[in-house]
């Protein structure tokens, strides 16, 4: 039998030296560190060698024709074929790099979109039955990034995703993103704010192009998948990453070593944990999935999970059940009166009542939204304070003693955050903070706020600059509101709590976020399971480790 081999690209630091070491341990031949710089390459090499492994190296440069025609002759001449192929070499530009956009988006994809695919097209020639091929991306790779002006966004986003897309197609479209950086109306035109995105959404859309190309191969079972490897401490992330490269090298390794002949992942994109995400609809991604997931596990009872969308809602239910957990679906958007009644009507005579509500719907503007700030303060206020509100009103009359309620609030949501101009800001920070607020006082205040920003004049009012901000200062004020009203009411033991879940990589804070959607849901779950009869937290606003914050006067715990 051959000698198996493995390769990976831009190995010699970072998640590649990771994936490097953990495969020395644990793939069954002979493991290729590959680097552009032969004698950086070389130092790897010693490093792993000086902790018993034996790694073998080759010189690599991926935006070489020559380089890459040398290795692949190498490997066919010594070993006759190849069985595992990492791609992990990228590059990306710095957040405050000076080259001119359309620049960075050239030199951007050639290296992580186009030298990718043209070193596949070289090695797949010499891939062996059972191969394996890992493609490693990123959170910034899954299809929602693509996020530029509509209809133009979503129609990139149809023709990304379109089961008929070839190789050449892809090619096109990235190369049309390329032309219009350099003209000037990318956004214009559907794509992306970010170079590295559109770079790494490529890579994953040509993984699915590679796996229906390998599923019409002779060879046996040849699987390609990609990966988020998770915000890795690397050079990349200039050091802000939370993981450790040998944990970004967790899913990678996993692929790269899956067994012959199963049935799935096959050119699928899969999370850091190794969970397969779906690349299109995003359905079980952001922390009500991660809320449901935990939930499941640990709630003696039916969970179920909601969604405005139905048939995105229903394929997260299906990935949970892979899992071999067992959540409800049932359609709930709780903007539509309507819908409301339908979910509430339907708990009352399926059930009789309910016993945990997570109110984790939200709406959030991008940074570089374009809708006037008016507009921005009434479309984010009416969900994230209205709409929630109204859904409470319709569903805490058949909420069962010992019932528990979870506002998933946000760091933002602390009152220190009403900073606009003295002295109206504390007057405003006074009303909202006022034992004696009710929640028609409350509604005054919010709408206040977007007559304000109508206007012009919020923070001369007092107002902050933020109507994200402002819609979770709102819940979180309601929180209390709502825990009073729950000590007046006959029911015995209802509480209600707010929670700041973390900064969490979710399509909401655009994947910037450093916690995963498993941390995230740490708190809101915390609260939801809060045994019988305990004297706190109530009417409380708690952090993402579960500390009791002091809403009024702070101070917050930190950033994140």
């Amino acid at each position: 039998m051959a000698q198996r081999i493995c390769i990976v690209t831009g190995s010699n630091k970072g998640i590649g030296f990771g994936i490097v070491k953990d495969l020395c341990k644990k793939f069954d031949g002979l493991v290729y560190l590959t680097s552009r710089d032969e004698s950086r390459g070389k130092t790897a090499v010693e490093a792993l060698k000086k902790d018993g492994l034996t790694p073998q190296f080759h010189q690599l440069d991926i935006s070489d024709e020559g380089s890459v025609k040398r290795f692949v002759d190498y490997l066919k001449t010594t070993y006759g074929g190849v069985d595992v192929v990492v791609n992990n070499a990228a590059i990306a530009f710095k957040t405050n790099a000076t080259e001119p956009f359309h620049v960075q988006a050239k030199e951007t994809l050639k290296v992580n979109y186009f030298d990718t695919k043209t070193f596949c097209n070289a090695i797949f020639p010499i891939l062996r039955p059972h191969g394996r091929v890992v493609n490693v991306s990123s959170s910034a790779g899954h299809l929602s990034c693509i996020n530029g002006k509509e209809p133009n966004a979503t129609n990139l986003r149809n023709k990304l995703s379109s089961t008929s897309l070839t190789e050449n197609d892809l090619d096109e479209l990235m190369n049309d993103f390329i032309s219009s950086a350099k003209d000037g109306d990318w956004r214009e035109k559907g794509w992306a704010n970010s170079t590295y995105v559109v770079s790494k959404v490529g890579l994953s859309a040509l993984t699915l192009i590679q796996q229906r190309n390998f599923d019409a191969d002779s060879r046996e079972d040849l699987i390609v998948n990609c990966c988020h490897p998770g915000y890795v401490d690397t050079d990349m992330t200039s050091h802000k990453g939370i993981l450790t490269i040998e944990e970004g090298a967790v899913c990678p390794v996993y692929l790269a070593l899956l067994p012959p002949n199963v049935k799935e992942p096959k050119g699928a994109y899969l999370w850091k944990d190794t969970t397969i995400v779906d690349w299109v609809t995003g359905s079980n991604k952001g922390i009500g999935f991660g809320i449901v997931k935990d939930l499941c596990k640990k709630f003696d009872g039916v969970v179920y999970l909601t969604s405005r969308d139905e048939s995105r809602g229903k394929a997260a239910v299906e990935i949970l059940q892979k899992s071999g957990l067992n959540p409800q679906f049932h359609q709930l958007d709780i903007s539509d009166e309507g819908s409301v009644k339908n979910f509430v009507d339907y708990l009352k005579t399926s059930y009789g009542g309910v016993d945990v509500v997570v109110n984790n719907a939200a709406f959030a503007f991008k940074n570089d939204a374009t809708e006037p700030f008016h507009v921005q303060a009434k479309e984010t206020l009416k969900v994230n304070y209205f709409d929630t509100k109204n859904f409470c009103n319709a569903i805490f009359p058949i909420l069962r003693p010992h019932g528990r309620v979870v506002n998933v609030s946000s760091s933002l949501g602390h009152l220190s955050y009403i900073n606009g101009k003295e002295p109206n800001a504390s007057n405003l920070k006074n009303k909202l903070s006022s034992p004696s607020l009710t929640e028609n006082d409350l509604d005054e205040l919010m709408n206040d706020f977007i007559s304000s920003a109508k206007k012009g004049d919020w923070s001369e009012k007092g107002w902050p600059n933020s109507t994200y901000s402002l819609s979770k200062v709102g819940l979180s004020a309601l929180t209390r509101i709502q825990q009073r009203n729950f000590d007046a009411d006959s029911r015995e033991d209802l509480i209600v709590n707010s929670c700041h879940p973390g900064y969490v990589d979710t399509d909401m804070t655009s994947h910037k976020g450093i916690l995963t959607i498993e941390e995230g849901a740490v708190c809101p779950v915390y609260l939801a399971l809060l045994p019988p009869n305990v004297k706190e937290p109530k009417g409380a606003y708690l952090w993402r480790d579960t500390t009791i914050v002091d809403w009024v006067n702070g101070p917050l715990p930190g950033m994140y």
